[in-house]
């Protein structure tokens, strides 16, 4: 309780005396504290670090976190902050970081396009990786924008190199969906 709410300093000095309004006011002021304690609870609730267990339950459950038995309520609140702080800031060089230690420098390609849609396709020799990519992105993009998500498949210009009797060696699948042996 941070502050003890006095219900007669409200009202004018001649009316005090009255053995009415002090019983008026003796009725309501435990209604009234209750209610300033619960502003107080609410208050401290909008912060992490002043955050009682429900909130700090309320937290975890949002950031998908699982707490360990024996952690206090502080080690939750750290926890929970810390989760809290990795997701910021969402910007196209933290994204391109990420993804290439995900898929390697060459490894994938990222768009930003007008309409607010990140467009990534990843590499066929990073295929391995989509799932996670996808992780990440569902994690790392804000909500106000559209993941587009895909492989980025062979294509002619890359097909180009080879002759026809060394493209017929492969089914289409193969030249489309795998990574093929470059420089033979």
């Amino acid at each position: 309780m941070i502050r003890n709410v006095d219900l007669l300093n409200y009202i004018p000095y001649f009316l005090r005396e009255f053995r009415e309004m002090k019983m008026i006011q003796n009725v309501i002021q435990p209604e009234i504290q209750q209610m300033e304690d619960e502003t107080e609870v609410l208050f401290k609730n909008q912060f992490i670090q002043s955050s009682d267990i429900q909130n700090i339950k309320r937290y975890e459950k949002m950031l998908d976190m699982y707490p360990l038995p024996n952690d206090t309520l502080k080690d939750r609140q750290f926890k929970v902050l810390s989760k809290w702080n990795r997701m910021i800031p969402y910007t196209k060089v933290t994204l391109n970081q990420k993804l290439a230690v995900l898929c390697g420098q060459d490894g994938y390609t990222l768009d930003l396009d007008p309409d607010k849609v990140v467009t990534v396709r990843v590499a066929l020799k990073s295929k391995k990786n989509f799932n996670e990519v996808k992780r990440l992105l569902e994690e790392f993009v804000p909500c106000n924008m559209g993941i587009d998500l895909d492989l980025l498949y062979n294509q002619h210009g890359l097909l180009k190199q080879f002759t026809h009797k060394q493209l017929s060696a492969w089914t289409y699948g193969q030249i489309r969906n795998e990574v093929l042996p470059y420089g033979e």
